[in-house]
């Protein structure tokens, strides 16, 4: 059957990004670096070193997602949509707070219920489930297409586990950059989806001082 083949992409760089504090649902936009990110991703898809021609982009409602699609896509000339299902983990209390009062990761510890929610938030398992709806409800919307989706560290971390069968709370050994791009495929299967990796983490278009955490 035919497959929707997906480009998720993170968002440029924020203020918040910069000052390692938890952004969650917090709306902030890019800053300098983000844009200038988002343009340099933009010089890359529309060359000759990315051969992929996009049927539709897609992008969470936040907008530093939104932000950085309409900036890298604005060659294809196609509109994005938002989709809410694409934000970043609602983390309730705790968005703005930093990241090394976590010990620079995300705040859930082995062992807790991964049902388990901060005040206002959503729990691990909660997101986890919406993230992987709104992939799924991508492609049941978009057979056989090609898709630039930009979102988040936490929904690309979602994906990641899902696609290689890493429990949640297992360490991460993928880096997520800002506007790293990670490509994978969804078929239609008697259970649902097969979903398949096909490249994982492109970051030669990026800078070495972009920076890897969830938001």
């Amino acid at each position: 059957m035919t497959s929707t083949h997906i480009w998720l992409i993170r968002h440029g760089e924020t203020a918040w990004n910069a000052d390692r504090r938890l952004q969650g649902w917090q709306d902030i936009p890019l800053n300098e670096v983000g844009e200038q990110q988002a343009h340099n991703l933009a010089s890359f898809l529309a060359s000759d070193r990315f051969d992929v021609q996009f049927d539709q982009v897609v992008s969470s409602d936040l907008q530093r997602a939104a932000q950085t699609a309409a900036i890298a896509c604005a060659h294809t000339g196609l509109d994005v949509v938002l989709d809410k299902g694409l934000r970043e983990r609602g983390f309730g209390v705790l968005e703005g707070r930093s990241w090394d009062s976590f010990g620079g990761r995300v705040p859930d510890q082995p062992g807790d219920s991964a049902d388990l929610a901060p005040e206002g938030g959503e729990s691990i398992q909660t997101f986890q489930q919406r993230v992987l709806t709104a992939v799924e409800q991508l492609a049941y919307k978009y057979p056989g297409q090609k898709l630039a989706v930009f979102a988040h560290g936490g929904v690309i971390d979602m994906v990641w586990r899902r696609l290689l069968q890493v429990d949640l709370y297992a360490p991460r050994t993928q880096t997520i950059l800002n506007t790293s791009i990670n490509h994978f495929s969804l078929s239609p299967s008697a259970s649902g989806y097969d979903w398949t990796v096909q490249r994982w983490g492109q970051a030669s278009h990026i800078s070495e001082n972009a920076l890897d955490d969830v938001g």
